[in-house]
């Protein structure tokens, strides 16, 4: 008895589904066969990169470009993830790139979490070799060796905005194989070291003890105190904020 209740309440529900998916699409058809007013389609954006509107200085009209073409346009590089190799060699390009078309000022945004020591290196030394200063803004974390590329941007225009979180430490790495490879990696890896402190003691105006002192462990900073040890010029606050007096 249990059983044909069952087999019941079942076709009775597969009855009423099927009913509402008839009139369903015949509410849908008889509306397209309308000869009366329709409204515009709505096309949602597709989850990804934003676009927005662009207009170029030699142009005649908009267009659309994704997000991070259009910053790049107005000289503005973000540097959002651990830095590696082919992220490194991408914002190279664009710095070559865009001092080649101008020598008006760029700024690097920093949201890091750190990266490779040679890749940072690279970027590091195409920001001395460019014609362009190179300005550079922390948000959120700057960690590791991308703490070290907001400590390197051009002096004077070294900002952070006020939460910003940026925390200094001694490049590291690892190396496997034999006694005589593995001696090999530790002393370019002290050298490496010898030489990010030696930049950043130039950077901060520390004495280079201090700078090897204070990182041989991860050393954090808030941006009040990232001020005083020279790591940024200037923390940027709010229009309002500053309105205010705050």
């Amino acid at each position: 008895m249990q059983t044909s209740d069952r087999l019941s309440r079942a076709s009775s529900s597969s009855a009423h589904s099927s009913d509402f998916w008839s009139r369903t699409q015949g509410a849908i058809a008889q509306c397209r066969q309308s000869s009366g007013p329709r409204r515009q389609v709505t096309r949602m954006m597709p989850i990804g990169v934003p676009r927005v509107p662009y207009r170029a200085p030699q142009a005649g009209g908009w267009q659309w470009v994704d997000i991070w073409n259009c910053l790049y346009r107005e000289r503005i590089i973000f540097l959002s993830k651990a830095v590696d190799e082919e992220l490194g060699n991408q914002l190279v390009a664009t710095m070559l790139y865009l001092d080649s078309e101008n020598k008006k000022d760029m700024t690097l945004y920093i949201n890091c979490s750190g990266g490779d020591v040679v890749p940072c290196l690279a970027i590091f030394d195409t920001m001395k070799y460019i014609g362009s200063d190179v300005g550079t803004v922390g948000f959120g974390g700057c960690m590791g060796m991308s703490g070290f590329l907001l400590a390197v941007g051009k002096k004077g225009k070294r900002y952070a905005l006020p939460n910003t979180r940026i925390m200094l430490h001694h490049p590291s790495g690892s190396a496997r194989g034999q006694a005589s490879d593995i001696n090999n990696e530790a002393r370019e890896l002290m050298r490496l070291r010898n030489y990010v402190n030696q930049v950043l003691s130039q950077a901060t105006g520390k004495p280079i003890e201090k700078i090897q002192f204070d990182f041989n462990r991860n050393k954090y900073f808030d941006t009040k105190e990232a001020v005083e040890y020279g790591i940024i010029d200037q923390v940027v606050r709010p229009l309002r904020t500053q309105t205010l007096g705050v």
